[in-house]
């Protein structure tokens, strides 16, 4: 863990010192002096002076976003930049990290995805999609994450820890392995924790060991990056991996899911550090990525929350110091978080004595919270002439954030309480606690009977007890952590029985609880991680005499649980969604996932800062992404091309058939076998039922011919005869005699499959005698616009016949023209009526 350096002197304790901008970055100057040449991940404001001398010194910008540029260099460098003035600014944290940490798989309903029932079209089991773990590393030799032919499933491991080998660029520094040097035994990279391990077994392990414990998403690839928790900028490094791993997953064609079971408790709590923002700047740059996180395990702590909504009055808060703290002995710390427009107040210090009675014993002059910026405030609680304790503030401004960070460098009286006093307005959050390291904040408080001011006393709460960083961003998946199991039995023939009992599909009471700092719902989902069983490293395998108290009966699988188990639970639900919506974005995973968790009686009302949206339900969840799909076509097949279409309820984007078709229909000329694969707008893929036609069956019939008082067809099956588009009753031969009055005319024919055939229609005004068209002439034919009728017969009236049996009226105008501009393209009969008789002849418009 990175400790404040504290070599100040105490000479300069009561008064404010203008510091260089290093001095105020917690933790640098120790950074600075015992690594000033390792490479260490750094980013700067993103303006032209530092891209500038980014260039000119050839650093490499890994990538970047609108406010910060990502780079690796040295602290000697950082310094001196800094030091010169050629660099305007750098970020960096005290932000300790932590690690968040079978039959999972029945909460969550994923055998029956695994298996391919329950409604499913086909199996998922995380194939083609690949699982990026960031943790302590893997045991790769564990056979639940080796092929079948013993070779790895790991695709690289990139070690973070150890500068053996070559490191991968551009970020210069750990050492990275491929598939084939772990196949050949030439890594060294191992899991000496095992945390890493349980993790990656839990999302992806494929019970090839014995057959037990199997993960969520047996068949996805997996990359590994083993954290070094003791790097300066600790959460820049998790962004260079996360960078990592979507590359890697780019460069091989594949969606990517990153699992974070480890995390920060200290920082803004907002997803707008610098880590975040890279990492949303990653999600949003293309689909097929995922990142879900450990939502935190503090939930049995003392409150070390405090949101304080400041009025005029002096409102305080309360720490104890800790003797035995990350700092040192008999120090105090805590982390300020607030938004600029809100750090309008000001704040001091003071002592309060506890016993025998309370009592204000000394306190310090307030500060501006913005009117310190760019100075390190140092200052002294006195009592009279006896000092009770001095400390430092850092303030700076973060990602448009007010950041202060207070500590006590040396508390010189262990029996006091000491005060965070602010009055003026605004408002603010921050974070302290003794289980991380740091203090206590105090609950126990007197009565304003003894005390009158304890009434302006801000009380800290379990609110916003989630890891901060990426698990604050509403881009990433915070999952809170249920009971699993209540037992299992160990390797060496005894019962483990949880102790205090878990409840299975209850949330247990070590899962942290949200929102973020933008009162966002945090987590965003449950899963069942207490008390689960999933790999363990080969060294705890292979010494069963120490380590059954852990494995199970099997030797292979250990305990584990927290939030840590839980996310890799939902890592591996998402690897199941991602292979078959392989191009959907992680909103479209978000939402689903969310719209289908199911809820109890142990949930309440969601969506809350518990359970989030309820418990993950994978079943539903890929219900949701297939659909039924089906195929058909006509009765019969009345023509010699018939149109298929598809039948669906999913909201379509594209199908291909199987005669090489784009679209929801299709039209085919031959007999066949004829189905569809489809994708809809997240490219979650179905295939359609198959619809076989075996021939096709055309039934035929003649156009009418017209005789003296006679019309007449020949069709291949049954006659049926109409006028005026209703059937003339009893009209079933291949004549029909007419009679005034005249009308439109046409026969059909229907075949035994219910194929129907019908005649152009025949209009007759007059009775009816044969004329030679010779009589008769229509030119231009084919015409564009205008035809022209010519002969000796006197016109009485003159009708078009479109191809639907449609009667268009039409205008002879003079000199015998007609225009037809106004007609679509295609063939009309033309139905004369002279003096003398009908003609019926065809025109073509082109």
């Amino acid at each position: 863990m990175v400790k404040l350096l504290r070599q100040i002197s105490l000479t300069f304790f009561g008064i404010t010192l203008l510091f260089s901008v290093n001095a105020q970055k917690l933790g640098f100057a120790e950074v600075l002096e015992k690594t000033p040449l390792e490479p260490t991940t750094f980013c700067v404001p993103n303006n032209l002076q530092n891209a500038d001398l980014l260039q000119q010194e050839r650093v490499t910008v890994k990538y970047g976003s609108n406010e910060w540029l990502f780079i690796t260099t040295t602290p000697q460098w950082i310094n001196q930049q800094t030091q010169n003035g050629s660099l305007t600014d750098f970020y960096f944290e005290f932000a300790p990290p932590a690690l968040m940490g079978d039959s999972a798989r029945f909460f969550h309903f994923v055998d029956p995805v695994l298996n391919g029932t329950n409604g499913l079209q086909q199996s998922y089991t995380g194939k083609d999609v690949i699982i990026g773990v960031i943790d302590t590393g893997v045991d790769f030799n564990h056979p639940d994450l080796q092929n079948a032919n013993g070779s790895t499933r790991v695709l690289r491991y990139w070690d973070h820890t150890v500068t053996t080998g070559p490191a991968p660029m551009p970020y210069n520094y750990g050492t990275v392995w491929d598939s084939a040097s772990i196949n050949n035994g030439t890594c060294t990279s191992l899991d000496n924790h095992s945390h890493g391990t349980t993790v990656v077994g839990q999302a992806a392990g494929n019970a090839f060991a014995n057959g037990t414990q199997k993960g969520v998403a047996p068949e996805a690839d997996i990359i590994m990056v083993e954290s070094n928790f003791n790097a300066a900028n600790w959460t820049l490094t998790i962004a260079d991996a996360c960078d990592y791993i979507f590359k890697v997953a780019d460069s091989l064609g594949k969606p990517a899911i990153i699992n974070l079971s480890l995390g920060t408790y200290l920082g803004s709590h907002d997803g707008n550090d610098p880590a975040s923002i890279a990492i949303e700047n990653m999600l949003d740059a293309k689909n097929g990525r995922v990142v879900v996180a450990a939502a935190g395990n503090s939930g049995f702590q003392l409150p070390y929350h405090v949101r304080n909504d400041i009025t005029a009055d002096t409102s305080f808060t309360w720490f104890v110091n800790n003797p035995s703290g990350s700092f040192g002995p008999n120090t105090i710390f805590f982390d300020l978080w607030s938004d600029v427009s809100e750090a309008t107040f000001d704040f001091g210090f003071a002592a309060d004595q506890v016993s025998p009675s309370y009592s204000l014993r000394g306190s310090t002059s307030f500060y501006g919270a913005t009117s310190s910026l760019g100075t390190a405030i140092v200052d002294t609680i006195w009592s009279g002439t006896n000092q009770l304790a001095t400390f430092q503030v850092f303030t700076q401004i973060v990602s448009g954030n007010y950041n202060m960070q207070v500590l006590f460098t040396q508390v010189d009286s262990t029996a006091y309480n000491y005060r965070f006093m602010t009055t003026g307005s605004g408002s603010y959050d921050l974070w302290s606690g003794q289980w991380i390291g740091l203090n206590n904040i105090v609950t126990n408080i007197p009565s304003a009977a003894v005390m009158p001011s304890i009434v302006n006393y801000v009380l800290p709460d379990t609110l916003q007890s989630i890891v901060s960083s990426w698990n604050c961003s509403e881009k990433v998946i915070s999952v809170a952590n249920m009971g699993n199991r209540t037992s299992y039995q160990r390797c060496n023939g005894t019962q483990y029985n949880t102790n205090p009992p878990v409840t299975p599909g209850k949330l247990s009471g070590s899962s942290s609880k949200g929102p973020n700092r933008h009162n966002v719902i945090k987590p965003d989902i449950s899963a069942a991680g207490e008390v689960s069983l999933t790999t363990s490293p080969m060294w705890m395998v292979n010494n069963p005499a120490v380590y059954c108290t852990v494995l199970d009966t099997g030797g292979y699988h250990g305990r584990n649980g927290g939030t840590s188990i839980a996310a890799p639970v939902i890592s591996g639900i998402a690897a199941l969604y991602f292979e078959h919506c392989n191009d959907a974005s992680y909103s479209d995973f978000f939402n689903d996932l969310t719209s289908t968790a199911y809820t109890d009686g142990f949930t309440g009302t969601v969506p809350n800062n518990a359970y989030g949206y309820g418990k993950a339900h994978a079943l539903d969840l890929m219900l949701s992404t297939e659909y039924v799909a089906s195929v058909s076509g006509p009765a019969g097949i009345c023509s010699d091309s018939i149109d298929l279409s598809i039948n669906t309820l999913a909201t379509m984007g594209t199908a291909l058939w199987s005669d090489g078709y784009n679209g929801l229909v299709t039209t085919i000329i031959a007999p066949g076998n004829y189905s569809a694969s489809l994708m809809d707008v997240r490219s979650c893929t179905a295939q359609t039922d198959t619809l076989s036609v075996v021939q096709f069956i055309v039934p035929t019939i003649t156009p009418i011919t017209i005789g003296t008082n006679l019309l007449t067809a020949i069709a291949s099956d049954s006659y049926q005869w109409t006028l005026n588009g209703s059937d003339l009753p009893g009209a079933t031969n291949s004549s029909l005699v007419i009679s005034p009055p005249y009308g439109i005319y046409t026969c059909y024919t229907i075949s035994t499959d219910g194929c129907k055939v019908e005649t152009d229609a025949v209009q007759l005004g007059l009775s009816v005698s044969e004329f030679n068209l010779h009589n008769v002439l229509l030119y231009p034919n084919p015409t564009e616009n205008t035809f022209t009728i010519s002969g000796s017969e006197n016109i009485l009236s003159l009708s078009l016949i479109g191809a639907d049996g449609r009667v268009i009226p039409t205008v002879l105008s003079n000199g015998n023209q007609v225009d037809i501009s106004h007609l679509s393209k295609g063939l009309y009969q033309v139905v004369i009526i002279t003096s003398q008789g009908i003609v019926i002849t065809k025109i073509s418009r082109m």
